[in-house]
């Protein structure tokens, strides 16, 4: 018997357009873009169908039509009787994952990921922090070279083999970039407009200690995968302790997928725009079904794989 996780992308996957011919063809679905629109008090639906890509790149913009966006093809899924047995998100998609499980209500969800959305870019100016993948480089080579600069930089995600992403200070993360090239090591400056996953969030994480004072959490109805420590959520988790630590700390994803595999998930479905995470899963656990879930047509090829 076949063990079925959703997985839910994270920032840099989205595009314009995005679920939006599942939106048209779901009632569930577009019921969740009317949801956004009413809680955030702006159309994220014209934003996240139509809006342009500049303006979807901003953290103020992305995270919350993302969100959206993840959770109107969760429930295209669900409205087609595709269930999953576990759920991970990678970062933002954590808070995905967590509607899924039946821990967040969508409209809290919704709520948080905007307050998170903009204690995060408030936390540091824009062009004071980046981010960049190491590529084809083992742990502890990234944190060799993070130790040579002179500055703040770390890894922050732990994606697939021979890809993390470190996080810090511009100025650190470009001297490192430097070093890598002299020595031939690929190394990609990421399109984000702020540090993510590092202590330079600390401020973000307080602000959002004190949203979650205003949440409800309930106790997961299936195992929901943590980013912090790459196992699900207890029960008696404190999941607002956590998503707090998750957004200063790293996103330990291969770790995640390589836990779901030994707990016996053979089927992965990449819920959300873009293939990033499917990739992912290839790289780390090989010969795997997996399904992207990022169009009507996507969405059509996994409930026809999984029947």
């Amino acid at each position: 018997m076949s063990k079925i996780a959703f997985l839910f992308s994270g920032q840099g996957a989205q595009v314009p357009g995005m679920m939006k011919d599942i939106v048209d063809e779901s009632s569930a679905a577009k019921e969740v873009f009317d949801t956004a629109d009413k809680v955030l008090g702006r159309s994220i639906s014209e934003l996240t169908f139509n809006g342009e890509q500049e303006d979807l790149n901003l953290t103020h913009n992305t995270q919350p039509c993302m969100l959206t966006a993840e959770i109107a093809a969760f429930n295209a899924l669900i409205e087609k009787g595709i269930k999953p047995d576990v759920v991970a998100g990678f970062s933002l998609g954590e808070y995905a994952a967590l509607v899924a499980a039946g821990v967040l209500a969508t409209e809290d969800a919704l709520r948080i990921i905007q307050i998170r959305a903009d204690a995060m870019q408030e936390a540091v100016p824009v062009g004071k922090g980046a981010m960049a993948a190491v590529t084809k480089q083992n742990a502890e080579t990234v944190n060799a070279l993070c130790d040579e600069v002179d500055g703040y930089v770390i890894p922050v995600n732990y994606n697939c083999p021979g890809q993390i992403v470190v996080s810090g200070e511009n100025d650190a993360v470009d001297k490192l970039i430097e070093i890598a090239k002299g020595r031939k090591i690929r190394t990609v400056k990421l399109a984000v407009s702020a540090p993510f996953h590092c202590a330079l969030m600390a401020p973000a994480s307080e602000k959002l200690a004190e949203a979650f004072k205003t949440i409800t959490f309930t106790k997961p109805t299936l195992p929901c995968y943590s980013n912090v420590d790459g196992k699900p959520y207890a029960e008696d988790a404190d999941v607002a302790k956590q998503l707090c630590t998750q957004a200063m700390s790293p996103v330990l994803w291969e770790q995640t997928l390589r836990n779901m595999a030994e707990d016996g998930v053979d089927v992965f479905v990449e819920v959300g725009p873009g293939t990033t995470l499917s990739k992912f899963v290839s790289k780390t656990l090989g010969e795997v079904k997996i399904f992207s879930v990022n169009s009507l047509e996507g969405l059509n090829a996994c409930i026809e794989g999984l029947r």
